[in-house]
């Protein structure tokens, strides 16, 4: 079990609810006088708090998708390199079956590779559509090209899991594809490859996986190699941090990516306030997008989403909307409620895909 799957969540409901029920049932027999009982009291009492504190957290996790396993929430990062597979060869109809089938006809399948050029080893799951599916059973791959690619990136520390169970982007793309008649591919890399480390998509000193590399390059030729799509660019598009991560790669690598949605993201480097600060002052001047949007030519389109009530992303990104961005096309779309959460970034998938999928 895993610790985002609906069983875990229904054990720490069961023994929350029994926990709570034994405390009532057994509370005349402990409440008397005497130092002895008073622990006893004390103990039960933070007994129940725990479990349902516990209960709360792996329903918020559950819903969010920060963690997938234990030893992912204590920072510790599954040893991938057993798991990989060589991915030099074109994806067959043997391989889709071991995926997971979704509702619409849909199927997700996830594969362990080592990046070419980072030499990370990690999950990339692809999201394919019913149709892609039969062009893979028929061995017409050729006809995968036809489909517009999309990479899903998500924030610290959440998994790609979030955009399946909490975003429901399978329901969001279908009728994307179903209204706008637009065959949609959409890859989900693992963003946070380094146990606790925010890495923040980029390839930072000191000895930290290259994540950026890995992220863009490394996708891009896994795709190519497994399923024949090359020479295209992507969209790509975030949420949170994946949101500075979609924009910060739109502009920075407009030879892999052709448009970008920031969903409640920001636009600088936001590293933790725990590293040294000389190297977060490093990357600000490495990675202002500035620099990088002088350089752009054709005017790449930029979907920007943010609520008025989700503080540090508002503020973000009234920063940056404030300055003059001449290379790009900016559609920008602002709510009046909401935090920072999934139930608000729901509501700006569909508009914001449909709206660069059609540029």
């Amino acid at each position: 079990m895993t610790l985002t799957s609906l069983s875990t969540l229904i054990i720490f409901i069961f023994f929350s609810l029994t926990l709570f029920l034994f405390t009532l049932l057994m509370w005349s027999r402990i409440y008397k006088p005497g130092y002895r009982n008073l622990g006893m009291r004390a103990v039960v009492l933070l007994l129940v708090n725990l479990m349902i504190i516990l209960t709360i957290g792996i329903g918020i996790n559950r819903s969010q998708g920060f963690y997938e396993s234990w030893s992912d929430l204590f920072g510790k990062s599954p040893n991938f390199e057993a798991k990989v597979i060589t991915y030099n060869k074109s994806i067959s109809l043997d391989d889709v079956l071991k995926g997971v089938r979704l509702k619409y006809g849909y199927v997700s399948l996830t594969e362990t590779i080592k990046g070419e050029l980072s030499n990370v080893s990690n999950q990339v799951t692809v999201l394919l559509p019913p149709t892609a599916i039969q062009d893979i059973k028929h061995g017409n791959l050729a006809n995968l090209k036809d489909y517009q690619i999309v990479e899903f990136l998500t924030g610290f520390p959440s998994q790609p899991a979030m955009w399946f169970k909490s975003l429901d982007i399978v329901s969001k793309l279908h009728k994307i594809s179903d209204v706008r008649k637009i065959k949609i591919i959409g890859v989900f890399p693992q963003v946070n490859i380094e146990g606790k480390f925010d890495l923040e998509c980029m390839n930072l000193p000191g000895g930290h996986l290259p994540v950026q590399t890995w992220l863009t390059d490394d996708t891009h030729r896994y795709m190519s190699t497994r399923f024949g799509i090359t020479n295209q660019r992507w969209n790509v598009a975030g949420v949170s941090t994946g949101g500075w991560c979609a924009t910060l790669f739109l502009v920075k690598r407009p030879d892999l990516y052709k448009g970008a949605l920031s969903i409640a993201g920001y636009y600088r480097p936001a590293l933790p306030l725990s590293d040294p600060q000389t190297l977060q002052d490093q990357m600000k001047i490495k990675y202002e997008l500035g620099q990088f949007e002088s350089k752009l030519s054709n005017k790449p389109p930029l979907y920007i989403f943010a609520s008025l009530g989700d503080t540090y992303s508002i503020r973000e990104t009234k920063r940056y909307l404030s300055q003059q961005h001449p290379n790009l096309e900016i559609n920008y779309r602002e709510v009046n409620l909401g935090g920072h959460n999934s139930r608000v970034w729901k509501t700006a998938i569909e508009p914001g895909l449909t709206w660069l999928l059609n540029h």
